[in-house]
């Protein structure tokens, strides 16, 4: 069975633990899951049910990408091996290895930074019911099971911390229907909306991202400037205090120029 990387700590370290023994060789790849979510098509927020574009049933999903999840882990959306999982492109519920498949991958491709597919589901109950509740906007989450082939350790550039794996090569192995992703993007992709009124939304929200995206750059440009110059500012005081010292210190040994080093200090400080 594959080891659930939403579960415990001690899942996690089961999975570190795994995977080390793999790297010294002394051990097989464990099959890793990662929960995501986003398909191509969404129902409208009136209950309506839809398919793909022109009566297509299939849906489109993203699968998977190399954004950061909530485990600190990372999948390289390049480093996909695929040909294994198209010959048999199971999908199943839950990573539940014991029981039928409720679909397959009609299509799979990569676009960069994330791997897509485009489900059909089985003419099954258990299948179609899943199937509605993607069509309906109740569910949005699929996931991917895969073994690593390549990997190493995310660590913070100042303290070493471990921060996650980032997963350079995988296999895939299966897709699973699944209600919550590890991976935020591993959804129902959102190609257009049903709903007039948030079609129209859509592209003026996309806009604001941007804007939002921009503002925190400048933001953060402006506070790199103001710790610059509070640098500047206090090696400047260290600078003047300096002076001052070292003219107070002569003006001691030689009273009759104290005047002049004070002037000549504090014109200093002042260029």
């Amino acid at each position: 069975m594959p080891i659930n990387t939403q579960g415990s700590d001690q899942d996690r370290r089961l999975l570190l633990d795994s995977l080390q023994a793999f790297g010294r060789g002394v051990g097989e790849a464990p099959v890793v899951t990662k929960w995501s979510h986003l398909p191509e098509d969404v129902a409208d927020l009136n209950g309506k049910n839809v398919t793909g574009e022109k009566g297509d049933p299939a849906i489109t999903f993203v699968l998977s990408t190399d954004d950061v999840d909530r485990h600190g882990d990372i999948i390289s959306a390049d480093g996909w091996v695929l040909d294994s999982y198209l010959r048999n492109p199971v999908l199943l519920w839950a990573h539940d290895y014991r029981k039928p498949a409720i679909g397959r991958a009609a299509k799979m491709w990569v676009e960069p930074h994330r791997l897509l597919a485009k489900m059909e589901f089985a003419p099954t109950p258990f299948a179609q019911e899943i199937a509605s509740l993607y069509r309906t906007g109740f569910q949005w989450g699929v996931s991917v099971g895969f073994k690593p082939i390549r990997y190493e350790e995310r660590r913070d550039e100042k303290t070493g911390s471990f921060l996650g794996l980032r997963f350079l090569e995988q296999e895939l192995l299966e897709v699973s229907a699944v209600p919550v992703p590890a991976n935020r993007s591993a959804l129902r992709r959102l190609a257009q909306l049903d709903n007039p009124s948030l079609g129209a939304i859509w592209p003026v929200l996309a806009s604001q991202v941007d804007e939002l995206a921009k503002l925190a750059a400048e933001i953060a440009d402006t506070v790199d400037e103001l710790e610059h110059a509070t640098k500047g500012e206090s090696l400047r005081q260290e600078s003047l205090e300096t002076s001052l010292e070292t003219s107070l210190e002569t003006s001691l040994e030689t009273p009759q120029d104290s005047i002049e080093h004070l002037l000549a200090a504090l014109r200093s400080s002042r260029n």
